[in-house]
C-alpha cells in the first residue's frame, strides 16, 4: 500500500498548536499559571460546597500544568492539586459537620486523588514528549542530526521575515565537501557518513547556537549567520571557512570544503529560493577555480534578486585582508572555537 500523510484531527491540531505556544513560555510563566490557575480551581470547589464536584478542573489544571513543565515538575504539581482538592473538602467538612465523613474514607480518597492525577500527569507528559520528538524527527537530518532542507527554509523564511527593514545583516553560506566521493569509494560509506557527521558537528560548534545550519542532501550544507552589519560579512565567512577547514584538515582524510557566501540584508534576501541559488552559484565558481576556498558575493542594488546568474559577484577569494580585523562578531562566543 502506498505510505500515505496521515490526516490530522482537530485534537492533534489543538495540540501542536498548544506545544507550539507552551514551549516559548519561560518557567517562571508557566509556574505562575499553574498556580494561579490551582488557587482559581480550590476557591471555586470551596465556594460550590460539598454537594458539586470539581475533579475534572483539577484533573484540567494538572495535566495543563504537566504539558508545559514536564513531567518530573508535573507530578510535583499533581500532588499539589491532590492535596489541595482534599485540603478543601476537608475544610468544608469542618465548617459544615453534617456533612463530615469518617476519617478512613478521606485518606482513602486523597489517595485517589494522588493516583487519578498522577496518571493524568504521566499521560499528558508522555503525548507531549512524543509530539516533541516526532517534531524533532520531522525537522532534523536523520545522519548528520542537523536541520534538514524543509525545517532550514522555513527557520529561514521567519528569521528573515523578523529582520525587514533593519540594517541587520545575514551571510548565507552554502556549502560542499570536497573528496567527500573519493573517500566514500576507497574507505566505504561508513566512512563518509563519519566525514558528514564530523563536518556537521564542527559547523555547528564553529557557528553561534541561535545561527540555522543544515544539510540539504549528500554533502552540500546550507547556513544563514546573523551579523550586525553586512561589513562584518567577509571577516565572519573567512573566519567561519578557516575554522571547519582546520577540522577537516586534522581527520587526515583527503577532505576539504568548498563555500559560497552570499552577504546581503533581510530585504536582499528576497525571494529566498533564489538567494539559495546564488549562494549555490557561489561555491561552484570555488569548484571550477580549485576547490578548498571561500568566494563572497553581494548583491548588486541595481538589479533584483530573480536570475541568479545575472548578478555581479564580487571577484576573488576571501582570504581578503579581513583576516587581520579584529572579530567583532564571531569572538567571545561559547561555540566559537
Amino acid at each position: 500500500m502506498p505510505h500515505r500523510k496521515p490526516e490530522l484531527t482537530i485534537t492533534s491540531r489543538l495540540l501542536i498548536k498548544a506545544a507550539s505556544a507552551t514551549e516559548r513560555w519561560r518557567p517562571a510563566t508557566q509556574w505562575a499559571i499553574a498556580m494561579a490557575s490551582l488557587a482559581i480551581v480550590c476557591a471555586v470547589d470551596f465556594v460550590t460546597g460539598t454537594q458539586a464536584s470539581l475533579m475534572f478542573l483539577y484533573l484540567l489544571v494538572a495535566g495543563l500544568a504537566a504539558w508545559s513543565v514536564g513531567e518530573r515538575e508535573g507530578l510535583l504539581f499533581g500532588l499539589l492539586v491532590a492535596v489541595g482538592g482534599a485540603s478543601v473538602h476537608h475544610l468544608q467538612h469542618v465548617l459544615h459537620p453534617e456533612h463530615a465523613i469518617p476519617v478512613t474514607t478521606e485518606l482513602w480518597n486523597l489517595f485517589a486523588r494522588i493516583v487519578t492525577t498522577g496518571l493524568v500527569v504521566i499521560l499528558v507528559s508522555g503525548m507531549h514528549g512524543a509530539l516533541r520528538l516526532e517534531r524533532w524527527h520531522a525537522s532534523t537530518d536523520g545522519l548528520t542530526g542537523v536541520l534538514n532542507k524543509a525545517s532550514f527554509h522555513a527557520r529561514m523564511a521567519k528569521r528573515i521575515a523578523a529582520a525587514r527593514g533593519t540594517d541587520q545583516g545575514f551571510i548565507l553560506c552554502y556549502m560542499d565537501l570536497d573528496g567527500f566521493k573519493q573517500v566514500n569509494d576507497r574507505h566505504g560509506h561508513s566512512a563518509g557518513d563519519d566525514i558528514l557527521r564530523l563536518f556537521a558537528n564542527a559547523a555547528v560548534d564553529t557557528i553561534r547556537e541561535y545561527d540555522l545550519f543544515a544539510r540539504i542532501g549528500g554533502d552540500e550544507f546550507v547556513a544563514l549567520l546573523s551579523i550586525p552589519s553586512t561589513g562584518d560579512g567577509d571577516h565572519v565567512a573567512a573566519l567561519v571557512h578557516r575554522r571547519i577547514s582546520a577540522i577537516l584538515n586534522r581527520t587526515g582524510l583527503p577532505v576539504s570544503c568548498s563555500m559560497g557566501a552570499l552577504v546581503a540584508t533581510a530585504d536582499e534576501l528576497d525571494p529566498l529560493e533564489a538567494a539559495i541559488q546564488f549562494a549555490d552559484s557561489l561555491m561552484y565558481e570555488v569548484k571550477r577555480s580549485g576547490k578548498a576556498a571561500l568566494r563572497i558575493g553581494r548583491i548588486d542594488p541595481a538589479k533584483s534578486l530573480t536570475a541568479p546568474d545575472s548578478l555581479e559577484i564580487e571577484s576573488g577569494m576571501a582570504a581578503i585582508a579581513s583576516r587581520n580585523r579584529r572579530n567583532r562578531v564571531m569572538d567571545g562566543d561559547r561555540r566559537a572555537a
